[in-house]
């Protein structure tokens, strides 16, 4: 039997745990896969989400394998946020069987065909729904249900639960979220198995996509949909019309007071008020982390007003949303 040891990094922090993944799954075959945590101590949200889900799908496609982990009992806070049950160790919460409180919001998995089914029988937007959770979110992570920081929140998780109810064609996906205030730092992480960015944006014949490197850096400019877009005959009326500014507005939100990552295909953007750079990221589906510096932020009507003049008057608004254009592959 062939046995490969893995030791897992001490910090599972973004870009070391996309590291970590890719070199994993660039590694030989083996029969039995060993995952040595003794050393690992800080894992953040993005993480715990990320690396349980990929961990989980490279089981799922290998079914034979005989996958192991050890020196993990330390790991209390992975634990209860629902990291090792998500990809399999019984260990620890299952995701979604911890409450969470003021600080963080544990692994959560959504079951999309549900909402939509929910929502065709209630006869209204799947949008409506997702409001409810948003608002559930932002109340935990804030502990009030008002205020400049719970609106945004509530503003970004709507519109990318959105984002993966509309366009991703998944049939769950997952979330979790942490609240560091020593830092002044709110952090999600979404997580869907969808059919990615590239294929949801195909039906739009204005776009010509030759990667996902293109289609991550359309999905960023304002009134891009695969679903909605110019010429079209007929479009969608009602709360559904303003689909294709979702991740324009939420990206520039976390841009100014935080930062912004999405990934689909092979391939990964990250963003800040500073700086941007293109990640090698292998993933199926798509995965966004949005991060907020909360004594940073504005009001919401400020803020979303801004950015909607922006995208009205300036026909090459796209080109200046954080500096990216084609250009800069």
């Amino acid at each position: 039997m062939r046995e490969r040891k893995i030791q897992v990094p001490e910090f599972l922090i973004f870009e070391k745990t996309i590291d970590f993944i890719r070199d994993f799954k660039n590694l030989e075959k083996a029969d039995k896969f060993i995952f040595d945590f003794s050393k690992t101590r800080k894992i953040d949200s993005f993480s715990l989400l990320y690396c349980s889900s990929e961990l989980q799908l490279y089981r799922s496609k290998n079914k034979d394998l005989d996958f192991r982990a050890k020196k993990f009992d330390h790991l209390g806070y992975a634990a209860h946020m629902g990291f090792f049950q998500a990809f399999g160790l019984d260990h620890g919460k299952f995701p979604g069987e911890a409450k969470g409180n003021s600080r963080y919001i544990p692994i959560q998995i959504l079951d999309a065909k549900q909402i939509r089914q929910d929502a065709r029988e209630q006869l209204i937007n799947p949008a409506e729904l997702l409001e409810t959770h948003s608002e559930h979110m932002a109340k935990v992570l804030t502990q009030t249900d008002n205020g400049d920081l719970y609106e945004i929140i509530v503003y970004c998780m709507r519109e990318i639960l959105r984002n993966v109810i509309e366009h991703s064609q998944c049939d769950r996906f997952g979330f979790c979220a942490q609240y560091l205030p020593s830092l002044d730092k709110v952090s999600l992480a979404i997580l869907d198995r969808g059919i990615g960015i590239k294929c949801a944006l195909k039906n739009n014949p204005n776009l010509d996509l030759q990667s996902d490197k293109d289609a991550i850096l359309e999905s960023i400019k304002p009134g891009i949909s695969g679903k909605i877009y110019k010429g079209q005959k007929r479009k969608p009326k009602g709360d559904w019309a303003n689909s294709g500014y979702g991740l324009y507005m939420t990206s520039n939100i976390c841009i100014e007071g935080g930062s912004f990552f999405i990934a689909s295909g092979n391939t990964g953007l990250y963003a800040s008020e500073n700086k941007h750079r293109f990640l090698e990221t292998p993933l199926e589906g798509t995965a966004v982390n949005l991060t907020l510096n909360t004594n940073r932020l504005k009001s919401l009507k400020e803020t979303l007003s801004k950015f909607r003049d922006n995208a009205a008057t300036n026909k090459e608004a796209s080109k200046s949303t954080m500096g990216l254009s084609k250009s800069n592959k």
